[in-house]
């Protein structure tokens, strides 16, 4: 029987920690100009502190440095999230190039990969001829997926509460699945990191303090959880004692990897650069369609949900691996035809207008 008071403690100091230090850091933030300011393409009021990240990394760095284990990995994975930190805050302040951002991001993968030693190769029996091991190929596979996972939770932070709401389904669908496995060396991760991020969603959707008190994630932020999901992912699907197969983390991260990818080929199709901004993203066509934000929020968070639960039942049933994929797909293929069908209702009702 799993104890779950052993969880209780960390989780309250992150959520504590977290607390304290949107508080702390808010006065700061506006002093040293650390704020996202309106323009055309962001349509809030005043200048919005830029912390959320901030205060969840040291709220995680408190909770893990507490009551965790210090290991050589939990130190590199603290380390390497810190410079993750850093250079968001900069980004946030600078507004750096695509190119010094990509740069960044591949030495803290580099971190990842040969500090702790541990990269994705085994991807389980995804087409049903036995199990796809990638060797070697499997450390340039990780650089990709850290990249994947950093950019797509980036990309998707558009609306108040959405990045929070979807990384902590991620986070608590990874506790769940850890749980059900009985592993109990990553349970505490995956949770501190979810009640961390609790206190920025409140204070992003003006809860405690009223929607001009509100604060944003920053790159700071929606890049270091890109990192921690993608480390979290593969360590609970690789080796042995695999948590779950490496299949279900399409399932854990589906919507902001799904909006991604539609936004990739979008933008490729139409010759553009992947990276280039625009507002094509799912909140983004459900505004148009005439949904507020909160709708659009609860509807994309329940997309999420229900993805989630999609891959830890498989996990739960042993549905075959090659069955998942296929599914996902599947999903993919009509997430993607509907965000172009709507997009081109959009336009028609633009144009009637």
């Amino acid at each position: 029987m799993f104890d779950f008071s052993i969880l209780i403690y960390p989780a309250c100091t992150a959520f504590l920690f977290a607390f304290a230090a949107i508080k702390v850091i808010k006065p700061l933030a506006l002093e040293f100009g650390l704020v996202d300011t309106p323009s055309a393409r962001k349509k809030h009021s005043g200048n919005v502190p830029l912390i959320g990240g901030i205060s969840i990394f040291l709220a995680v760095l408190a909770a893990t440095t507490i009551w965790l284990p210090n290991t050589q990995e939990l130190r590199l994975y603290l380390i390497a999230s810190a410079m993750m930190v850093f250079i968001g805050a900069v980004d946030d302040k600078y507004d750096l190039s695509v190119g010094v951002r990509l740069v960044g991001q591949l030495i803290i993968a580099s971190l990842m990969i040969y500090g702790v030693g541990a990269y994705i190769h085994d991807l389980g029996n995804l087409f049903a001829f036995g199990e796809l091991d990638l060797g070697w190929f499997g450390i340039p596979f990780t650089y990709f997926a850290i990249i994947v996972a950093i950019n797509a939770f980036n990309m998707i932070d558009g609306i108040d509460g959405l990045v929070g709401s979807l990384s902590i389904n991620t986070f608590a669908g990874i506790s769940i699945l850890f749980i059900l496995k009985g592993h109990e060396g990553y349970i505490s991760y995956a949770l501190i990191l979810a009640t961390a991020i609790f206190p920025y969603l409140l204070f992003n959707l003006g809860i405690p303090e009223g929607k001009s008190k509100k604060i944003f994630m920053g790159d700071a932020g929606s890049m270091f959880i890109g990192l921690s999901v993608v480390w979290l992912l593969s360590e609970g699907s690789q080796g042995e004692l695999r948590s779950f197969n490496a299949i279900t983390a399409l399932y854990l991260t589906a919507i902001p990897l799904m909006d991604m990818l539609a936004i990739v080929i979008r933008r490729i199709k139409k010759g553009q650069s992947p990276f280039k901004p625009d507002r094509d993203h799912i909140h983004h066509i459900l505004l148009r369609l005439g949904y507020n934000q909160r709708q659009t929020l609860v509807i994309i968070s329940i997309m999420a949900a229900l993805l989630t639960t999609i891959g830890i039942l498989g996990e739960v049933y042993f549905v075959p691996e090659s069955l998942m994929l296929a599914l996902f797909l599947a999903i993919f293929g009509m997430y993607h035809s509907v965000l172009r069908s709507t997009k081109a209702l959009n336009r028609f009702i633009k144009v009637s207008k």
